[in-house]
């Protein structure tokens, strides 16, 4: 049995880590676990770490804005798909991690967006996370969690703000 395996049945009741990269949000450090590559995403997480790391070959596209952004390939969450975003400061550690919930098998695009769509996946980020962190408020010394719909950038997603 792995770390991951023995953490999960502590800390996540009845959520069974399994192949295939199923993540777990370990809510007493901030840790996304992703098992099947081996790393966390963490806070004080370094761009260098992540560049070194075995998720950095998932990477599908990189913004740099000033904060760089990493758009990495859907990873199973707890049973659901989510494409993960990871965005750096300019000092280079990780501010941010944003989960966008995959409604089927294609990325998101504009092609196939609707606002309908987005609430859905507004509401499914609620219930998702009450199932599988506990109910709200997600504030905790390490950072907090939320859930949103952002009608500006046209998506729903749970983000992790590390303090």
């Amino acid at each position: 049995m792995s770390t991951v395996e023995t953490d999960a049945t502590r800390l996540y009741q009845g959520i069974q880590v399994g192949k295939g990269g199923i993540i777990l949000i370990n809510i007493q450090n901030g840790f996304i676990e992703i098992a099947n590559k081996n790393f966390a995403i963490k806070k004080n997480l370094t761009e260098e770490e992540f560049i070194k790391s075995s998720l950095f070959s998932d990477v599908l596209n990189k913004d740099d804005y000033g904060y760089k952004r990493y758009f990495i390939k859907p990873q199973i969450i707890c049973n659901a798909k989510f494409v993960i975003s990871l965005i750096f400061n300019t000092d280079g550690v990780l501010y941010m991690t944003n989960l966008g919930l995959q409604m089927n098998d294609s990325l998101p695009s504009w092609e196939t967006w609707s606002e309908n769509d987005e609430i859905q996946k507004k509401e499914l980020n609620d219930k998702w996370l009450e199932k599988n962190v506990g109910k709200p408020p997600y504030t905790y010394p390490w950072g907090s969690i939320s859930s949103s719909y952002d009608p500006r950038s046209g998506s729903s997603s749970i983000t992790i703000v590390y303090k």
